[in-house]
């Protein structure tokens, strides 16, 4: 052998003489193509909110900056109504956003 040698020559294949001519030769050969096509199904983009992983029962966390009045004023409505803030703020929020929703994808 070579000892672990590295050889400028490729390997010999040994085996049929003409075998390396007639692989050679059948290159040139057409074989029949095979369609690759994919059908498309139009279907209705996943909206991020109605995907599988996505659970109604997991709040997180929004954090929002509001001028000052408006701060002072959600903390009087809250003063004075058995709403917390967040609570008027959920009230009022949700419903908007379901109709700005609603208004932009027409569902």
């Amino acid at each position: 052998m070579n000892e672990g040698k590295l050889s400028s020559r490729p390997p010999h294949l040994g085996g049929d003489a003409d075998a390396m001519e007639k692989f050679i030769a059948g290159a040139g050969v057409k074989t029949p193509e095979v369609s690759t096509a994919v059908i498309a199904i139009p279907t209705a983009p996943m909206l991020p909110w109605n995907e599988p992983r996505v659970r109604p029962d997991v709040a997180k966390l929004y954090n929002l900056r509001l001028p000052e009045p408006y701060l002072l004023k959600l903390k009087y409505i809250a003063e004075h109504t058995p709403d917390s803030m967040q609570q008027f703020c959920l009230n009022v929020l949700l419903p908007a956003i379901d109709a700005r929703i609603e208004k932009l994808t027409g569902t």
